[in-house]
């Protein structure tokens, strides 16, 4: 008799959305010189604030404080209202955009968007979206890593780096700097601190898995390597 085992169907695999450091300065670097500055000050509020790409887009000159040093933000998905710190690099690069191009903004929005069909006077989210997928098609002729996907059986194809990845990147720099999960909570203003443990345990998985294998592996594979060459171990004569 032939034992079948059933077993569930597996509809997708989770994926790995983090960036690695060197893949930050690529985007970077290449925002810088072969992009607009609208997009590089965009990628600064999502790499060096951690904001959704929604948020960044509805930036208004109104929402910062006297000094530039607090963004005002109505936060995605828990709507809680807060002024948000910014960094003084950070502050910089706002600056010198605003000075720049304060005469093209519309009503005060940082990312103004012109078009006689549609009433929104600041850039959307898909529009953003877009913007994104032409820098990461330009960025993927020289390093293919950027066009990195997953494809789902609807049609659907998620790229590993996008807006998003550049929050988790963020998100990561601040949980390997402290090592703190209710600090990150609080941080990213959450209300459930289970968001965090959602994308922090795969990202200590991804980060250390080679040091896992290592540390579990080496003595073993030695152990073997040496059997099979026909050498006797000391152990064998004590």
């Amino acid at each position: 008799m032939q034992l079948v085992i059933k077993a569930k169907r597996i509809g997708r695999k989770r994926a790995n959305y983090f960036m690695t450091n060197t893949e930050v300065k690529l985007l970077w670097q290449y925002a810088r010189d072969r992009w607009s500055s609208k997009f590089q000050v965009m990628l600064s509020l999502a790499l060096f604030r951690g904001l959704r790409i929604g948020e960044i887009c509805a930036v208004n000159l109104l929402d910062f404080s006297d000094n530039y040093s607090r963004l005002r933000v109505i936060i995605e998905k828990s709507y809680i209202d807060d002024y948000l710190p910014l960094i003084p690099e950070l502050v910089n690069i706002l600056k010198d955009y605003i000075l720049r191009n304060k005469q093209r903004f519309k009503d005060g929005y940082l990312f103004p968007f012109y078009s006689s069909k549609r009433h929104s006077n600041h850039l959307d989210p898909q529009t953003a979206e877009a913007m994104f997928s032409k820098m990461r098609k330009i960025i993927g002729e020289d390093y293919p890593q950027f066009l990195d996907k997953s494809s789902f059986r609807c049609g659907y194809v998620k790229y590993r780096i996008s807006w998003h990845s550049c929050r988790r990147w963020f998100e990561t720099k601040i949980y390997d700097r402290f090592n703190d999960r209710k600090k990150l909570t609080d941080i990213m203003r959450y209300l459930d601190g289970r968001t965090v443990d959602s994308y922090i345990d795969p990202y200590e998985t991804w980060k250390n898995e080679g040091n896992i294998l290592q540390d579990t592996f080496d003595e073993r594979i030695r152990d073997l390597m040496q059997t099979s060459k026909g050498q006797l171990r000391l152990a064998n004569f004590m």
